[in-house]
């Protein structure tokens, strides 16, 4: 797909600021006259949502290719809703989470293959990659505190172990990418970790002629 938007990306383990540093980034864009989109990445439809809710639910468990499927089925109808019309008509979307989190939950942490991930996050995608990427990196002792006092979900209550795993995946994917993703120290106050993201989005969007200086 030939896309006329631009899709920017905030990544990180639970914990991490994604929400808030998101909110920040929509209101900043929107102050300068951006047509800026958030989207929140499964939970961005009616049905994304419901298919969450059951995959996050507590009171069972579900089998690691079953959570896969599911998240693949609420990021689709995300894309599909939301990501793909918007694109289309030239808006720049901030998006909570994408791709970038199934290769670092499902892939390095809960183990499924490189190539099966891969299969279907081409199809759930047609190609619609992200532009820039803001990786929040944080120590998961940190971000498992910061949840603390929260009702947390099923994925949220797995060991220290699991949290630590889905960050080393999200460093591999910063290697792997390392022009379209930026590691950004989250272990901070917010306002220095969104001083530092918004410098990178700016330069990139001025880089393109969406903003000016």
């Amino acid at each position: 797909m030939k896309k006329k938007g631009m899709l920017i990306t905030i990544e990180g383990i639970h914990g991490a600021g994604k929400t808030t540093v998101c909110k920040m980034l929509v209101e900043k864009l929107e102050e300068m006259g951006v047509k800026v989109i958030l989207s929140i990445d499964q939970a961005g439809t009616k049905l994304g949502k419901k298919i969450r809710e059951i995959n996050l639910e507590n009171d069972y468990s579900i089998d690691v290719l079953t959570e896969a499927l599911l998240i693949a089925a609420a990021r689709r109808q995300n894309i599909a809703e939301v990501i793909k019309p918007y694109l289309l008509e030239g808006k720049i979307i901030i998006s909570e989470r994408y791709t970038d989190a199934y290769f670092a939950f499902q892939g390095y942490a809960r183990g499924l293959p490189q190539e099966f991930l891969d299969c279907i996050n081409s199809a759930i995608t047609e190609g619609i990659n992200p532009d820039l990427t803001i990786l929040l990196d944080l120590d998961p002792k940190v971000a498992l505190t910061r949840l603390q006092g929260y009702q947390m979900h099923r994925i949220e209550k797995e060991p220290l172990e699991f949290h630590e795993k889905v960050r080393l995946g999200y460093l591999e994917q910063a290697k792997k990418f390392p022009d379209r993703i930026k590691i950004i120290d989250a272990n901070r106050a917010i306002n220095y970790v969104f001083r530092d993201v918004w410098y990178i989005v700016k330069e990139y969007l001025m880089s393109k002629g969406v903003i000016k200086c």
